[in-house]
């Protein structure tokens, strides 16, 4: 049976388990990036339309985006307290509630896949790292799928000769991994908001922004980003995009329950491939825009090489400092490298094939939860 019967399948039979369901169950999000993310956009807005149509409009998932409800570092005591049903979790932002799971994040240099940096972190957080769900549990949240960001570029507002001359520049970056390297070339750490990026480069706030491609297109970057590094390094997956309060969870009905966790491949694989949709857009719309995509040098390639590698040696001493790891830390760190190791070859296995991608996240993840 293929996927797409596969999927038309369970519909049917969830339409089926939810006829007989009196009253709807109206559950909310919240996500700390605009309606136009490609998390929103792509992910959980066509997962709270899956939800409502396999469930006849019984099971609705409303989605309040652009921090509204909360923003980005308070999302995760909204789900907490139950202000919220669920959302999006950064670790980078709540280290210290959730430490192993943003330690494991911190190892993000290592990757510049988002379908191997996703299917590796479903993976290892949900099946292999039960102390990380349970940091989660303790706050009463509940993740459920975890996402990979497109891999981070330099973006600015002026064309530059190499990234050398990042020397003494703002450049806007976000969690520690990001940071370090970002000061490797001299340049100022500037905070600025997602949904603020646009107006802190058009204000000469930032001069450049550390962030996925896919920003260009979906921010519309590509109107005040002028020169691109056009070598990527790292993918964000520590976030889950789907968290939900533990309390609520467990008040769901199994039907209800089942019917989210059918879903959970496809969100991510949604995602996964929005990203790399909207990548491909910025590029394009980018080079129309005027937009210079550098290449990177020989040396600039070495120095990330080199940076990457000495990032083990800080994540490992961050693990000990933190309490992480149990009585191993180091093997703790290493588990999480061979599962991307492993989701390397089967991804390269796939040659693109998002069918086979979402096909391997339900067997071999999401069907074992």
């Amino acid at each position: 049976m293929t996927l797409t019967a596969r999927t038309a399948g369970l519909a049917a039979f969830c339409l089926t388990l939810f006829s007989g369901v009196a009253t709807a169950t109206d559950l909310s999000y919240s996500s700390p990036f605009p309606s136009n993310h490609t998390t929103v956009a792509k992910g959980i807005e066509p997962l709270a339309k899956g939800l409502e149509e396999a469930s006849g409009g019984d099971l609705k998932l409303t989605v309040y985006s652009g921090g509204v409800m909360a923003k980005g570092p308070a999302t995760l005591s909204t789900i907490q307290r139950g202000i919220v049903d669920s959302g999006l979790v950064v670790p980078a932002w709540v280290t210290s509630q959730i430490p192993a799971t943003d330690t494991i994040a911190s190892l993000m240099l290592a990757v510049s896949d988002a379908r191997v940096a996703a299917a590796a972190a479903n993976e290892y957080y949900l099946l292999k790292c039960p102390e990380c769900m349970q940091e989660h549990l303790k706050h009463n949240a509940r993740p459920l799928a975890f996402y990979g960001s497109a891999p981070y570029h330099f973006e600015c507002r002026q064309e530059l000769d190499s990234l050398d001359d990042l020397a003494g520049k703002r450049v806007r970056a976000t969690s520690t991994p990001l940071v370090n390297w970002v000061e490797q070339f001299g340049a100022t750490i500037v905070a600025v908001p997602t949904e603020d990026i646009y107006q802190a480069l058009q204000r000469g706030q930032a001069d450049c922004n550390v962030g996925p491609l896919a920003y260009m297109h979906t921010l519309n970057l590509k109107e005040v980003v002028k020169w691109v590094s056009d070598m990527p390094f790292g993918s964000y997956y520590g976030a889950s995009v789907l968290e939900v309060n533990d309390k609520t969870w467990k008040k769901l009905s199994d039907d209800e329950r089942a019917l989210v966790s059918s879903q959970l491949a496809k969100l991510v694989r949604d995602v996964t491939e929005g990203y790399e949709d909207d990548s491909a857009k910025a590029r394009a719309d980018g080079k129309a825009s005027g937009v210079i995509f550098a290449e990177p040098s020989a040396a600039e390639r070495k120095k990330l090489a080199d940076h990457v590698d000495a990032e083990f040696k800080r994540v490992l001493a961050l693990a000990k400092e933190r309490g992480v790891g149990g009585d191993d830390p180091a093997a703790f760190l290493q588990g999480f490298l061979d599962t991307l190791s492993k989701w390397e070859k089967r991804v390269a296995d796939m040659d693109g094939d998002y069918d086979a991608y979402q096909q391997a996240l339900q067997d071999e993840i999401f069907s074992k939860l």
